[in-house]
């Protein structure tokens, strides 16, 4: 009975002394909120209007808004090289809970004539985000390295 009693009291001590782990800040996976940024070349299928133009040197800012646990909340922009305006997409995804510098991002397009449906799969490593992104339904694909934006370092 006191080996019993010595226990929980040390159950709870542990407990009162351990730091308090939220969803709000996506407790034990990578703190990756932040905006991040690479440049990358594009692909398109022949069924895809743009295929013509061959690979496009593009760039994109992936914003990652909010972590909830394992659910991340996100929103990536991309430009041709040389374009001003930004075509906006948003997403929501997950860190995969085997292995927690995984995630996938299940993306929506919501602005511009060139938006697009896809997924991203991406990996947190060594404090760059490297993501591979099919879009199956307008035959797009990419791989992009992103480095988190110096004014957010």
């Amino acid at each position: 009975m006191l080996l019993n009693f010595i226990r929980s009291l040390a159950a709870a001590l542990i407990l009162a002394t351990a730091a308090p782990a939220t969803a709000e800040t996506g407790s034990g996976f990578p703190q990756i909120v932040g905006t991040w940024h690479g440049t990358y070349l594009v692909g398109f299928a022949k069924s895809n209007p743009n295929h013509e133009k061959g690979l496009l040197k593009t760039e994109m800012e992936l914003e990652i808004t909010k972590l909830d646990g394992n659910l991340i909340t996100a929103t990536n922009r991309w430009r041709r090289i040389g374009d001003t305006d930004w075509i906006v997409e948003e997403a929501m995804g997950t860190f995969s809970l085997d292995d927690p510098t995984r995630f996938v991002l299940a993306e929506a397009g919501i602005s511009g004539e060139d938006v697009s449906a896809g997924i991203f799969n991406g990996v947190y490593l060594d404090d760059v985000i490297m993501v591979t992104y099919a879009g199956p339904g307008t035959g797009v694909a990419f791989a992009a390295q992103l480095v988190k934006k110096k004014d957010e370092q």
